[in-house]
């Protein structure tokens, strides 16, 4: 087994949960990941989370590996009753990924070039700007 790679920041301000992704992840990175963020949102009523908008400005890559477990987690949120992810300032390489991993799931995903276009579109978000 290997040490998990990646960081990430997280907050959850129902009915949203924002994260921002930082560096290259492995697959214990994922794993790790998805366990912080299962156990805090475990603390909410079911189905409270319905968005989720990702900020990918300082992410990098991720191993091939992961990717099965990236998909799986990410099909997941659909389930929990998810009903949009939107991504902000993605690469062209990890826009085309995320493009595959959600291909098929019904899932409405936006793309963002930056983070003041996605607060041009949602301006109610405006106070999370500098979390962002």
């Amino acid at each position: 087994m290997f040490n998990a790679h990646g960081d990430w920041q997280y907050s959850i301000e129902p009915p949203i949960i924002f994260i921002k992704v930082i560096g290259s992840f492995n697959t214990e990175g994922v794993q790790a990941f998805t366990k912080a963020v299962f156990t805090d949102l475990a603390q909410l009523p079911a189905n409270s989370i319905e968005y989720a908008v990702i900020n990918l400005t300082e992410f990098e890559l991720t191993t091939a590996d992961s990717l099965a477990v990236t998909k799986e987690y990410f099909h997941g949120v659909k389930a929990r009753g998810y009903k949009q992810v939107d991504y902000i300032q993605p690469t062209l390489i990890a826009k085309n990924m995320l493009e595959s991993i959600w291909r098929g799931s019904d899932m409405n995903i936006q793309f963002y070039p930056t983070v003041q276009s996605y607060l041009e579109k949602h301006p109610d978000y405006e106070y999370v700007k500098n979390w962002l």
